[in-house]
């Protein structure tokens, strides 16, 4: 009805235009809860140090005084007990930041592998590319050919010229005669020996006795 007779129609809402402010990091974001964590943790020390000694009073108190201790005691758990939730709260929120984190990580560090892998396996295909494989099939065909051709040739160079072929048997027979020589020489040489060293003896005593007839 408001829109057949005129009636003033909703304003739209203006959108903001402003500048907006970063989103922090994820690391940021951590290293923020992390110092919030440490903040608990501090407070969570102070209230262990302030409820020592009131336990102690708790102790020795009389029953007169004994309700107001626990009643300070009961205080300081009760903080006690909020900063440790609190602290566990930032600590799970903590811990979570740092999956998503690491998460990112991960997937940044495949990215970045596959692209490597993907960059070194066009090098290589472009690389492959050059290699003609009749040329380097004609190569080692070439190669084992050289090879046997030079065995060939050492062969040839290492043949004997001007020499018959000996009977094994003849060589043997030839090898006991030049044995049973050295054996008759080897005889002869000790009885010559002997016999002159038997010579000088002889000699070496007349010569004593002549000298002795002298003096």
């Amino acid at each position: 009805m408001k829109a057949l007779f005129g009636g003033s129609k909703k304003k739209k809402d203006k959108k903001d235009t402003g500048p907006k402010e970063p989103v922090p990091t994820l690391g940021e974001t951590s290293s923020n809860l992390g110092s919030r964590a440490s903040v608990l943790e501090g407070k969570i020390k102070k209230c262990n140090e302030e409820l020592k000694p009131v336990l102690e009073q708790l102790k020795k108190a009389s029953k007169s005084t004994k309700k107001g201790v626990q009643g300070r005691a009961l205080n300081i758990i009760k903080r006690r007990k909020m900063y440790e939730k609190q602290l566990g709260v930032l600590q799970n929120q903590q811990f979570n930041v740092d999956q998503v984190a690491f998460t990112s990580e991960s997937i940044q560090g495949n990215i970045n592998m596959f692209a490597a892998m993907k960059e070194a396996t066009e090098v290589q295909k472009v690389q492959m590319e050059k290699i003609n494989y009749n040329d380097l099939e004609d190569m080692y065909d070439n190669m084992a050919d050289m090879m046997a051709d030079q065995e060939e040739i050492n062969d040839m160079m290492a043949r004997d010229f001007g020499v018959d072929e000996l009977d094994e048997d003849e060589m043997l027979e030839e090898l006991n005669e030049l044995d049973e020589e050295l054996a008759m020489a080897e005889m002869e040489g000790d009885i010559s020996g002997g016999m002159g060293m038997a010579a000088e003896k002889n000699k070496k005593e007349e010569e004593d006795v002549l000298n002795d007839i002298m003096n």
